[in-house]
């Protein structure tokens, strides 16, 4: 079953913390944009590179999905602002 809702989108933000193991190390990032929404980023190939970009900001591109009042983003593309 997939989410109702999906669409391609660019978003600027920063990258974020957004999930983190019992020894504190971060295990999920997500996009805070300048507009107060966040993103959380899925699992994929271009989300293990965005570690190193933590507190950066960037401009992604993806396909966004609204899974149950959160909103989620499949990085495709982005590159550093």
């Amino acid at each position: 079953m997939g989410p109702a809702h999906s669409k391609w989108i660019t978003i600027r933000g920063l990258v974020i913390p957004a999930e983190w193991d019992e020894t504190g190390n971060v295990i999920a990032l997500a996009i805070s944009t300048f507009d107060e929404d966040e993103y959380i980023i899925e699992k994929n190939r271009e989300e293990g590179r965005l570690y190193s970009l933590i507190r950066k900001e960037i401009e992604a591109s993806g396909i966004i999905r609204d899974s149950k009042g959160k909103k989620r983003i499949e990085v495709r593309d982005y590159k550093t602002r």
